[in-house]
This record gives structure tokens, sequence and C-alpha cells, in this order.
């Protein structure tokens, strides 16, 4: 087939004009599956790098341990019970722990000179910052000689600031949080959003643990020097699953449990959800992938039908240029070239669409379109191979036309 020179293109053009309504409503299909798979590709990229942004991220290399509280409440033999202080000390201690803490903590009144503020009065330790991806704005953490000696000092939160001080320096200042003054010795860099109960996460006072444990909480009535939760971060990926075994091993042994007892606790391993997710996303982007593909088959189906059509209409047409001289081939480069020009024109305004969606946010943080040359080009070269496929029939069936026949058609 010889490729179709300017007078080829031009006619199909004119053939195309002719019927702006019917050639408008054909492109359509097509349009609509390149921008789907336009959006397909750029949500697959914009998750894959996502992952790959968050890969080794602080919360992606995270395991946390909370006792079980179902099990506790049902067995008979053992009453739920919080982990202890020597438990984070032993968790610590094993190879690939870039740092973990325990949780102890309960929403009190602060009180300042001037004001009163709620906010969660958390026990900290010294890889508290750490395990929870937190920085120093101002001043110093909590050191582990404070915590020794139980002193009365205080790390704040933004919004603690804020609502307390009101543009003040609250630096060596003192709070009151049930009615013990505590002397604040730095303030935490803001972090955005809320935690998973919806909770302000820049609304919170740091104490020495030991302090808040004996001056505050309280102890519990089954276990000395208690924390409610454990949370681990991992130097790496790698390292999480060698960890989870090693954490379950001391829990259970701090705990009295042999290796065929149902643990009374429970182990989260944020990575296995940062997979899930992104299985979820791939299984997304295969939808769409799905979508678009059906979209652009039946633009494809629209296209072939039209140039059926055509072909039909045309017969007496195409008889008179064969009979003129215009051989098989020629019949066939004008139609395929219609077809063509049909999906060239719905590729560009495909991608034009699809690309007009990738700049809009969608809402949210789990999903984002990301263009790239190398998407719009497989999107419109999806557009290109339906036209050659669905077109290459209408073609070929008008430039097998016996001449007399078609001359003779009606």
């Amino acid at each position: 087939m010889r490729f179709p020179g300017l007078t080829t293109l031009m006619l199909a053009a004119g053939s195309l004009l002719e019927r702006p309504f019917r050639t408008v409503l054909t492109m359509l299909g097509i349009i609509i599956g390149v921008a789907a798979v336009f959006a397909m590709l750029s949500i697959g990229e914009g998750s894959r790098q996502k992952i790959l942004e968050n890969i080794d991220s602080v919360e992606a290399r995270t395991i946390s341990i909370f006792p079980n509280w179902n099990n506790g409440r049902a067995s008979a033999r053992r009453a739920w019970r919080p982990f202890t202080e020597q438990d984070v000390l032993d968790i610590q201690a094993i190879p690939g722990v870039e740092a973990a803490t325990g949780d102890l903590s309960q929403e009190y009144s602060i009180v300042s000179e001037t004001s009163d503020w709620r906010a969660n009065v958390i026990g900290a330790d010294p890889q508290y910052l750490a395990a929870n991806d937190l920085q120093m704005q101002r001043g110093r953490p909590i050191t582990q000689t404070e915590i020794e000696r139980r002193e009365t000092v205080a790390v704040i939160g933004t919004s603690v600031v804020r609502s307390l001080f009101r543009g003040q320096d609250p630096m060596g200042e003192r709070i009151k949080i049930q009615n013990i003054p505590f002397e604040i010795i730095g303030i935490v860099d803001e972090t955005e959003g809320t935690n998973w109960r919806g909770q302000d996460q820049n609304n919170f006072v740091l104490v020495p643990r030991p302090t808040g444990r004996a001056r505050l909480f309280g102890d519990d009535r089954l276990v000395r020097n208690q924390v409610r939760s454990i949370r681990i971060v991992g130097a790496s990926q790698e390292d999480l699953a060698r960890i989870e075994r090693e954490v379950d091993f001391i829990m259970r042994r701090s705990r009295g449990l042999t290796a065929d007892e149902a643990p009374d606790f429970r182990i989260f391993n944020f990575s296995a959800n940062r997979q899930a997710v992104a299985e979820t996303q791939r299984t997304l982007s295969l939808l769409l992938a799905t979508m678009g593909a059906v979209s652009l088959i039946v633009g494809g189906v629209g296209v072939m039908n039209i140039m059926l059509v055509s072909v039909t209409e045309r017969t007496r047409e195409i008889g008179l240029r064969m009979a003129i001289g215009a051989r098989g081939s020629d019949i066939l480069s004008q139609f395929l070239t219609e077809a063509l020009l049909l999906s060239v024109i719905s590729g560009l305004l495909g991608l034009g669409l699809g690309y007009a969606v990738s700049q809009v946010s969608l809402g949210t943080d789990e999903i984002e379109m990301v263009f790239s040359p190398n998407i719009a080009i497989l999107s419109f070269g999806s557009a290109l191979l339906v036209g050659v496929v669905f077109g290459f029939l209408p073609a070929q069936r008008a430039s097998q036309l016996n001449p007399i026949e078609a001359l003779r058609h009606e």
C-alpha cells in the first residue's frame, strides 16, 4: 500500500466534512476512550510515584502493638494487662529497631498564667519524637536524665502555643496540669492533618513518662510502670518481618505465654497496610484500563460502522473511480485514510480532555494523576491502532468492489 498523498488526505477530509454531525458522533467514542486510557495511565503513574516516595517513610516502617482486649476479657485465667517499660526497653534492644516508644496519655486541662486549654498530655521518652516522625521547632526534647529524675518539664505542640500564649514566647514559661507546674523546654514543629480519631495532631503536651505516671496518670492496678501500647520504627522495611517475629517472642516471654497459646496482644505492621493500598490502586488502574479499552472498542465499532455505511453510500463513486483507472490500493488508501483521520482528530481531542482532567484535583491524597509525555504517546497510539484495525475491513471491502456492479448501484 502506498503512503496516502495530499490528494487522498483532502478527499478523506472532504468526505468527513460532508456529514459533520455523523462524524462528531463517531469520534465521540474514541475521544472518551483515549481520555479514559490517559486517566488510567496517569493514575497508575501517580500511584507508583506516591508509593516510591513513601516506601521508606517512618509510617511505612512502623509496627504498633496493642493489648488484645477481646482475648483478655474473654479469658477466665488472665485479665487484660497493659505492657511495661521493660517491654519497651527489650524492644529498643532488637537489632534493626530505629526507635521504640510506649504510649501513655490522657486529656487534661492545661493552665497558663492568662488562659487554659484542653490538650492531650503524653508520657514521653527520648525516642518518642523519632518514633512518631516529629521534629523540634525550638528548644530541646526531653532527656534521659529528666526521665530518671522524674522532672516536671514539658514539650508542647503548636496548637497549645497558639491557644495558651497567643503570640507570646512560651519558652521557659510554666503551665499547670492537675495543679502541678511544668516548665516548657521545647516546641514541636507543626504536622499536617489529624490523627485516626480526627483530633488535632499538634494539640499535645509531652512530659517525662515516669513523671506523668507518678503524678498524673497513676499505675495500673495489675501492672506497675505500664504503657498502653508500643510503637516501633524499623531502620528499613526489610527488617520489619524479622522485628515482628522478635517482638512476638519478647511479648510472649514477658506475658508468660507459650508458643502454642493464643496471644493477648496484637501486632499491626503498617507496611502490610501500604501494600494493600498499592494493590487496591493497581486494581483501580486495571479497572480504568478495562473501561478505557471498552470505550475504545466501542469507538472502533462506531468507526467501522460509519465507514461501512460510507462505502455503501459511495458505491457508485467507487465504481466511477475504478472505471477511470483507480486501482484497488487507491480505494483502500482513501478509506483507510478517512478512518485514520477520524482517529487522529479524536485522539488529539481525547488527549486534551484527559490532560484537563489530570490538572483537576481529585480531593484526596490517595489518588493523584501525573502527566507524562510517554502516557500521551501511548494514549494517542491506541487511537491510531483503533483507526487501523477497525478501518481496514471497510476499506478492504471498498477496494474489492466490482467496478461494473458498483456503477449499476443506485
